[in-house]
């Protein structure tokens, strides 16, 4: 590893440590492929001198053969990732900087985890359980009839419904709004859980619904537990059926992802897209609870083609989970900027009002991309690059949102589901 000045530096060079700008702000992590677009960064941020892999002998021997063997598991890491990733064009600069942050990111912690990336190369990409079972069923469900709504569809829980109510009224004061919540002991536990982890930043621990609903806000609140409470519908899937701690983990990367990158994008509200990460993926719920064995054909469609879930999906059923979530939130009279969140967030427009939405997009990208185990996880959506560009938000931003929101990502998919058990909380 050598030292270079950042005049020195050119495009395909791979960053021998992380690289930080001013005030500590991590522009690069160690491993990446260093682009133009990243150098331009760079020089924007004040890096003079950068920590560059090189083939020549290092003084400290052990640094030479760590160095190496990084290298090397980072090569190897790329080529296991690209099947995931022939969706999305990484040779663009979004692509690129996500790409080579899932690698990065794979081959650190596959070298700190001792993993065997040969066994890995062989492991089936089935991100949930073996769907053998499901796939000659006894029951035939129409699917038209899902999405007509002629199959009922999860009940949403009262307390939604009574909560509304109460919000519409302007005389609801934040104790009245606490007992409606607190009828649903579920509910109340997640809002506490949430309102006490690092998203929200509390500096005492809050221990009641009426300092969780004075703490969040009126407004906040509304969105919040919209969410909740969706979310709580669905918690009686057995998990034997799916893989739903990944669920759960991927719905907490989308939300966080979505409000880090929305905290950088003037004119949009982070809680609607924390909210909207959550529920992106709402309609694959529906489907598993309600046509289990075309779910699993999807599934194996999916990971046996390469398909993004919702190619498979529509190949499957001849739709797919997008039209199923808002066919459910329409249903339950969701907020009309809620439900488009869901309806859109694989085909965002690429308007000024719609940026919300491209929020979700891009996050639901970001967190299929960075999932671990990294190479079993579903293939990557595709990136609409109007959607990108009306954001207004630069590549070099990303590798501060991986760093930001892994601790996050932990506590909100604690939120949902207990670490020991492997059930919805």
């Amino acid at each position: 590893m050598v030292k270079v000045n950042i005049d020195a530096v050119v495009h395909g060079m791979v960053a021998g440590k992380d690289i930080s700008g001013q005030h500590g702000l991590l522009l690069l992590p160690k491993g990446t492929v260093i682009s133009e677009e990243h150098l331009r960064s760079m020089r924007a941020f004040g890096v003079r001198d950068v920590e560059i892999l090189a083939p020549q002998p290092d003084t400290d021997g052990q640094d030479e053969a760590d160095d190496g063997d990084f290298a090397e598991t980072l090569a190897r890491c790329r080529a296991l990732l690209r099947p995931r990733f022939a969706a999305l064009d990484i040779a663009a600069p979004f692509g690129q900087a996500v790409f080579e942050l899932a690698a990065g990111r794979a081959a650190s912690r596959a070298l700190a985890e001792g993993l065997d990336l040969d066994a890995a190369a062989l492991t089936p990409s089935l991100t949930g359980f073996a769907p053998e079972r499901q796939l000659f069923g006894p029951e035939t469900i129409d699917p038209a009839s899902l999405v007509s709504g002629e199959v009922e569809l999860a009940t949403l829980p009262e307390v939604h419904v009574r909560l509304l109510s109460a919000l519409e009224a302007e005389n609801t004061t934040p104790q009245d709004l606490a007992a409606i919540i607190g009828r649903d002991p579920s509910l109340s536990a997640k809002l506490l859980r949430l309102v006490n982890s690092p998203h929200y930043a509390a500096r005492t621990p809050i221990d009641s619904i009426t300092r969780a609903v004075a703490m969040v806000g009126r407004k906040e609140l509304t969105t919040l537990v919209l969410g909740l409470a969706a979310l709580t519908a669905f918690d009686d899937i057995e998990p034997g059926l799916w893989d739903m701690r990944a669920f759960w983990r991927h719905a907490a990367a989308c939300a966080v992802y979505a409000s880090l990158l929305a905290a950088a994008c003037p004119g949009t509200a982070s809680d609607r897209a924390f909210v909207g990460g959550l529920l992106h993926d709402i309609g694959q719920l529906v489907i598993l609870r309600k046509l289990p064995a075309a779910a699993a054909r999807a599934l194996l469609l999916s990971r046996v083609e390469g398909l993004p879930d919702t190619e498979a999906e529509t190949a499957v059923l001849g739709f797919d989970h997008a039209l199923v979530g808002q066919t459910l939130l329409t249903g339950w009279h969701f907020p009309e900027t809620l439900t488009r969140l869901v309806a859109d967030h694989h085909q965002p427009p690429s308007d000024a009002a719609s940026r919300e939405t491209a929020l979700v997009h891009v996050a639901d990208i970001l967190a299929t991309a960075w999932s671990w185990p990294a190479f079993s996880g579903s293939p990557v959506p595709a990136l609409r690059e109007a959607a990108w560009q009306s954001l207004g938000l630069p590549e070099y931003l990303l590798p501060e949102v991986a760093a930001a929101g892994d601790d996050r990502i932990r506590d909100i998919e604690a939120v949902f589901f207990r670490r020991d058990q492997g059930k919805p909380q």
